[in-house]
């Protein structure tokens, strides 16, 4: 499914069914963009308008074959591009746990549909929260696809930190060895 992103805000990520990026899903990307911003979901201010040119499309690692990180871009960019997945990883975690409320209480007035009389107010309130129901499970969905390549990527940091340890000991080691040595000679 394509993913697109903001320049604006990188942490908005609006999926959309599909497979390729078309123009149809840059348009339905948009639409979700607007109710997001209808719903106060998301407040962003886009100046001079938005169009859907000017939607950024993510690139999936997984799909480009790129699971492992650190030999696909290099250490150092490994570790950026790890710190840039968590970082979108947390985003989502958030919105997730942003939205579940909502979505709760959504769910529990979704019962009051089937059950005899309702008024037309009741009705226009839970058609409203049928909203935050969609977006919560959207979210919930790009969550739960994120989490693979987060573990990735919290392995490629865990590798950079150890090797980091490592060689701070090594380096430790040796002053400690150059010490000794150096006092051994002067007693001597």
């Amino acid at each position: 499914m394509p993913q697109y992103t903001l320049a604006e805000d990188p942490t908005v990520v609006l999926t959309v069914p599909g497979k390729n990026d078309t123009k149809k899903n840059r348009e339905a990307a948009i639409e979700q963009l607007l109710e997001l911003m209808d719903s106060g979901e998301l407040d962003i201010d886009l100046k001079d308008g938005f169009g859907p040119d000017q939607l950024i499309m993510i690139k999936d690692a997984k799909a480009e074959g790129n699971v492992n990180l650190k030999e696909s871009t290099g250490e150092d960019s490994g570790v950026v591009q790890a710190v840039q997945i968590l970082t979108q990883f947390a985003s989502l975690r958030q919105r997730v746990e942003e939205l579940r409320p909502a979505a709760q209480e959504a769910r529990s007035q979704i019962d009051l549909l089937f059950a005899g009389e309702v008024t037309v107010e009741q009705i226009q309130q839970i058609k409203e929260g049928l909203k935050s129901l969609k977006n919560f499970a959207q979210v919930n969905i790009q969550f739960r696809e994120s989490i693979a390549e987060a573990e990735a990527a919290r392995k490629t940091l865990d590798e950079a930190l150890t090797t980091a340890a490592l060689e701070n000991a090594a380096l430790e080691k040796a002053a400690i060895e150059k010490a000794t040595e150096k006092a051994t000679t002067t007693e001597k």
